[in-house]
């Protein structure tokens, strides 16, 4: 509604600007036809009827309603100069804006047909990112040798930019991810689609992002039927999968594919966890091994630990004990993408767990 609104606006500013330029260029026009015309008895006699030889109008003719008419005229056009030129110019900044939004609604368009269609990215992760499963077969990492088809938890995208920013999940589309469904779609990948196709979809991404308060009642109710904490953390839910809450949110979607496992930890920490074989919990996948007291080593303090895992560092940045990050871990307690109040594109509350869930989990994760 808001874009059609101010697309709307636009056009209605430009019609005003356009009227405007062609009510000038045609009173400009008949000047000089006028001008033509009257100057057409001088031609061949220029010397005896030359503009500053020529008798021009006595003052009792000049100064009469003749006079009145031609500054009158001259006052309505400096009238429509003085304010229809102000106004056009008070209006430029929204025309800009409209502008800027116009090409998004564009570029949103495009991208969805690059989703459904050109990658048919919607076949594996929903339509509108719901999440969904796609095909996939595994082979021996030495050998190449075939091992098992499986039914792999393609996650959920409409809370893809609660965790990452723009340029992560282009580096995701443009070289895919590795031992997985994924594949690379960028060109620089080796991929089919162009810069510009990346782009728009990443625009359509953001346009299809759950409000918070509905990706964090659906956390709740996941939560509500496979744990129940009690005020310790301890589930409740009888004969239930999981002993505490920071083990049920590590495993956020195991049971039924809720969300295709985007809020979990298990998704990436723990091997086989994507196609419903799980092994080792946080033994390591695409994730580094989280046994053995690793993450007590890593970070002296749980403090430290939650603060990492809500918001996690960019790209070569230190973390930890000499912990160097790789960027491709999401910040799952807060927004990369509604830090900058000036660049904002997300909400500071759309964020994937909350500090009390965070917390639970680290506490998981250090027990194991």
């Amino acid at each position: 509604m808001h874009i059609t609104s101010t697309l709307v606006l636009a056009n209605a500013a430009r019609t005003i600007g356009i009227v405007l330029g062609v009510l000038l260029l045609l009173a400009f026009a008949i000047a000089i036809l006028f001008n033509m015309r009257k100057g057409r008895a001088e031609v061949g006699s220029e010397v005896e009827l030359a503009a500053n030889r020529k008798p021009y109008l006595d003052d009792e003719e000049l100064e009469t309603k003749k006079l009145d008419r031609t500054l009158g005229a001259g006052l309505v056009l400096l009238a429509v100069i003085g304010i229809a030129l102000p106004l056009y110019w008070l209006a430029e900044p929204s025309r800009q804006t409209n502008a800027v939004d116009a090409f998004k609604e564009e570029a949103i368009k495009r991208g969805e047909n690059v989703y459904i269609n050109g990658a048919q990215c919607a076949s594996c992760h929903g339509p509108n990112g719901v999440g969904g499963v796609a095909n996939y077969t595994i082979t021996d990492p030495a050998t190449g040798d075939y091992v098992a088809a499986v039914s792999w938890r393609a996650p959920a995208l409409n809370t893809v930019m609660y965790r990452y920013t723009p340029e992560q999940v282009t580096l995701i589309l443009n070289y895919g991810r590795g031992f997985s469904p994924m594949p690379a779609w960028g060109a620089p990948g080796g991929g089919p689609l162009t810069e510009q196709q990346i782009s728009d979809v990443i625009e359509y991404l953001i346009s299809i992002q759950i409000p918070a308060e509905e990706s964090t009642a659906a956390v709740q109710a996941e939560l509500d039927k496979t744990c129940a904490a009690d005020a310790s953390g301890n589930c409740t839910v009888p004969g239930g999968p999981y002993k505490t809450l920071g083990e049920a949110v590590f495993n956020l979607g195991y049971t039924d594919s809720f969300a295709g496992g985007a809020y979990s930890c298990g998704r990436c920490h723990t091997k086989g966890w994507s196609y419903g074989q799980a092994q080792v919990p946080g033994g390591g996948g695409f994730g580094p091994n989280m046994t053995n007291g690793s993450e007590i080593r890593q970070f002296p303090t749980a403090a430290q630990q939650v603060a990492f895992v809500s918001a996690y560092p960019k790209a070569q940045t230190s973390y930890g004990i000499q912990g160097l990050s790789s960027g491709r871990m999401g910040s799952f307690g807060v927004n990369p993408n509604a830090v900058d109040p000036k660049t904002a594109i997300m909400s500071p509350d759309q964020v994937m767990l909350t500090q009390d869930q965070i917390a639970a989990v680290v506490a998981y994760e250090r027990s194991l």
